[in-house]
């Protein structure tokens, strides 16, 4: 997901600050976590994420979502007591500050409530704009402090804010790390946030949906695009916003008729996406000309 771990501490620097630090090592979660092995409970915390959508199919069973709750839930608590360990260079902790701000951001809406899921949010923006002290930082971290940004901004759009769209657009392509459009981590993200971001931009922000359709147009060639449907429904949106309507029916229709991907990690998040897909071809197709509501998964 990010760079590799370097833990350059010496042993017994580590193991006395693990005894004097018991905070370090327990979250008010519960989760529990060795600073000693910083690296080994790093790539843990990372297992445990890419197992999120482990054994999902069509439809989602009950069991699937709580699976994807606990592993997401659990790999941002391992990342929390991670990031807290003192004994660590705070350059060596961006790569857990890069998964908890994730984790984070894709847990927003898993409770247990919604001053949870804020509380969440709250420190990865605070992690992640630690991250972006230390260079280079990881690109995930300019990912999610760019999104985290953009989510609080949502709904309250005024004149004022006329730098933040040249300021998440910097972030976005930060987070591509100099990768084509498609191929950046996690899963083409990045380019989908920027494609995102210049469609619905005020024009004079820096919104334009003719370079969000060129973007996408550029990602569907990466050998990853099919992967994750998320895809393939940001590009039918530009092509939709830009009055290429057929277009976009050909992109939703190629991802309902292909199914649930076998490659990738975003199974879960895939099933979703399809069923979102299913609705805009529905909405699409009884009124063409008309927004089948994008904003709203087309609901």
């Amino acid at each position: 997901m990010a760079r590799c771990t370097r833990t350059v501490v010496a042993a017994l620097v580590v193991s006395t600050a693990v005894l004097a630090a018991p905070a370090a090592r327990a979250r008010a979660a519960g989760a529990m976590c060795e600073c000693g092995r910083f690296a080994d409970q790093l790539a843990k915390a990372r297992a445990l994420y890419a197992r999120r959508g482990e054994g999902v199919a069509m439809p989602l069973t009950p069991a699937a979502r709580e699976r994807f709750k606990e592993r997401v839930l659990g790999a941002y608590d391992l990342a929390s007591c991670l990031v807290d360990c003192p004994a660590i260079a705070e350059r060596d902790r961006d790569d857990a500050r890069a998964l908890l701000a994730f984790a984070a951001y894709r847990s927003r809406k898993l409770g247990p409530t919604a001053d949870a899921g804020k509380a969440r949010l709250d420190r990865a923006l605070d992690e992640s704009t630690r991250c972006l002290e230390h260079t280079p930082a990881p690109p995930l971290c300019h990912f999610v402090h760019g999104a985290i940004r953009g989510i609080r901004a949502e709904g309250s759009w005024s004149p004022m804010q006329l730098k933040l769209p040249s300021e998440l657009l910097a972030d976005f392509r930060a987070a591509r790390d100099g990768k084509p459009p498609g191929s950046d981590q996690p899963n083409g993200a990045p380019t989908r946030a920027e494609a995102t971001l210049l469609m619905v931009a005020p024009r004079v922000a820096g919104g334009d949906t003719g370079a969000a359709v060129r973007l996408m147009e550029q990602a569907s060639r990466a050998p990853e695009f099919s992967c994750t449907v998320d895809n393939r429904l940001v590009y039918a949106e530009a092509l939709n916003r830009s009055g290429d309507t057929p277009r976009a029916l050909a992109e939703l229709r190629t991802a309902v008729a292909a199914g649930l991907p076998s490659c990738g990690d975003d199974r879960y998040e895939n099933v979703g996406d399809l069923e979102q897909a299913g609705r805009c071809v529905a909405r699409l197709e009884q009124r063409p000309e008309a927004d089948p509501g994008w904003r709203n998964d087309c609901k």
